[in-house]
């Protein structure tokens, strides 16, 4: 718990003084893998606290059925990660969780580095399909919670198209159809980064819904974005820049 709490109150440092971070990129890039790292290999694999879409509709389902604190409490470091990130999307969006504490995303983030690193050709999918492809995790996720009114059974086995389990509370041990999904989602983020991220996950589109009521627009655009200067959008890992250089916040790790 500790440990978790003092890597949150740097990170919202982080967060809060990010004008003076970004002119350093150097310092930047190391914070960010450094921090990436640290969520994939401890808050994945050694504290297995990777948080889910079935945490989200099991907490829509208590305020329905009758909310109960100590349910919750019965996992200390998932619950100081979802209070951190109840904050956090009402001052910067979803993009805190899925950006920096997501261990899954993080390992998508630093595989696609080594990929990098060997010179793996990066498929870049034209905007127009692009878009038309965010909707599915927001489909997915609708999916998932219109089902847990009808069968938890089936809201789980469904819960399956996040490959969270396999990969952090199994460590791959388990069925080889599961591990050939979570794999083949792996191997697709060595070409399109964060692809998974981009496109299938429930847990990213039902934290969009709620991030739409943040009060805050921390990310700086100016008059030549999109139209003279495209450089932020060539960098997006997650292509969350319009062509006309507005930033769509409902996608946007920053």
């Amino acid at each position: 718990v500790g440990i978790l709490v003092v890597a949150l109150l740097l990170l919202l440092t982080a967060l809060v003084i990010q004008d003076l971070i970004e002119r350093r990129p150097k310092v930047y890039r190391t914070f960010r893998l450094g921090f990436l790292c640290f969520t994939a290999i401890w808050i994945g694999w050694y504290a297995g606290a990777q948080l889910s879409v079935l945490n989200v509709i099991t907490f829509v389902q208590s305020l329905l059925t009758g909310f109960h604190w100590e349910f919750f409490l019965l996992g200390p470091l998932i619950f100081i990660l979802w209070s951190f990130v109840a904050v956090a999307l009402l001052f910067w969006g979803r993009g805190v969780y899925c950006g920096w504490l997501c261990p899954f995303g993080a390992l998508q983030e630093l595989l696609n580095e080594i990929a990098r690193a060997f010179r793996v050709p990066q498929l870049r999918i034209p905007f127009a399909i692009h878009e038309r492809l965010w909707p599915i995790k927001y489909i997915l996720f609708l999916a998932l919670l219109g089902l847990s009114f009808y069968s938890v059974r089936e809201t789980v086995v469904l819960g399956e198209a996040e490959p969270f389990k396999t990969v952090y509370s199994l460590s791959f041990n388990r069925e080889w159809g599961f591990v050939l999904y979570a794999v083949g989602l792996l191997a697709i983020g060595l070409f399109i980064e964060r692809f998974y991220c981009r496109y299938l996950c429930p847990l990213g589109g039902a934290l969009a819904i709620p991030a739409r009521m943040r009060m805050f627009e921390w990310l700086k655009r100016r008059p030549q974005c999109g139209r003279e200067c495209h450089i932020c959008a060539q960098h997006c890992t997650v292509d969350a820049i319009h062509p006309d250089g507005h930033i769509n916040p409902n996608e946007c790790i920053y």
